[in-house]
């Protein structure tokens, strides 16, 4: 996108997508490392979230402890997948054509990021993306360099105490999972400074596996969003990861906090829902069912929602 007085320049980034093998094993390879960032502040147990394969050489995840998702999931199974078990006690979900499924999931997604740019966001979101171009300078941040790494402790702890979401880090803690993204391939990491200043307003992970660009974790900073970082931000990495010829794009589980998910819609994101197969332990289903419907519903993606009369 050239720069012009309405047009300011996307930065143009280098991004090193990795295939999935590569992108687990180096999780793997890496003590304490969660499948996502966001995950080190809320996992139950060291470990939860780790990848595994099945016996047909795909990767998966648990998004909950014992609860499975493929990481590919834009492509539907043909055939029921082959698990090992002890990582999956609870159940499994995997996308399906539409008539063998009994289930959504409602990923936010983007299912064709080719061309992305200014025309594939909302008319409202333009201009505080311009705003954000003009007035913030995206950079790219080491997570090796500790000054830097002090910097997005600021702005983590200010958007939590701001948002209520996930939790404070002390220094200590924060460099010890901030520092590991490091060795992550198709990982990127970038920051939203003010020009004038330098100061840091938000920062942004990103990951680059298998022809998809996730939205991993963004933070900002409650004193410094007068420039839109969020915006530009997830924008700029978007546009990038077009560029490098990614084909989907993943700002991950629809939530309930109506705003959010107003933001992720605004830049081009989608959450109708993909068509899954989901299997619950038959014990474990039963008890759902019987003493939390209004989960077993929301396990189901609201696939059990009576049609309307």
């Amino acid at each position: 996108m050239p720069a012009t007085a309405s047009e300011p320049q996307v930065p143009e980034l280098i991004l090193v997508p990795a295939s999935a093998d590569e992108y687990c094993r180096s999780l793997l390879a890496t003590p304490r490392a969660e499948m996502w960032w966001f995950q080190t502040g809320t996992a139950p147990y060291a470990g939860f979230s780790r990848p595994f394969r099945d016996y047909d050489g795909r990767w998966w995840w648990r998004p909950k402890p014992q609860f499975a998702w493929p990481l590919d999931y834009y492509q539907p199974f043909f055939s029921a997948p082959r698990l090992p078990r002890r990582f999956c006690l609870l159940g499994y979900q995997y996308p399906v054509a539409p008539e063998q499924a009994n289930s959504l999931v409602h990923f936010n997604l983007i299912l064709d990021l080719s061309g992305y740019g200014l025309g594939r966001i909302a008319p409202k979101k333009r201009s505080f993306v311009r705003k954000g171009l003009r007035e913030l300078q995206i950079v790219r941040i080491d997570p090796r360099d500790r000054v830097a790494a002090e910097e997005a402790r600021i702005v983590w702890n200010s958007h939590v105490e701001r948002t209520g979401w996930n939790r404070i880090f002390d220094a200590r803690r924060f460099v010890s999972h901030w520092q590991v993204l490091s060795s992550h391939a198709g990982t990127i990491v970038l920051g939203a400074r003010q020009r004038e200043t330098g100061l840091l307003c938000a920062w942004a992970i990103g990951r680059l596996v298998e022809g998809c660009a996730y939205v991993d974790t963004i933070a900002s900073h409650t004193d410094r969003l007068e420039s839109r970082p969020n915006d530009a931000l997830i924008f700029v990495f978007l546009v990038n990861a077009a560029r490098a010829g990614l084909r989907y794009a993943n700002y991950f589980l629809r939530s309930s906090l109506a705003p959010l998910e107003r933001f992720k819609q605004s830049l081009g994101f989608d959450s109708s829902g993909l068509p899954s197969r989901l299997y619950v332990n038959p014990l474990v289903a039963a008890g759902v069912r019987l003493l939390l419907p209004g989960s077993w519903r929301r396990l189901h993606g609201d696939w059990l929602r009576p049609a309307p009369t």
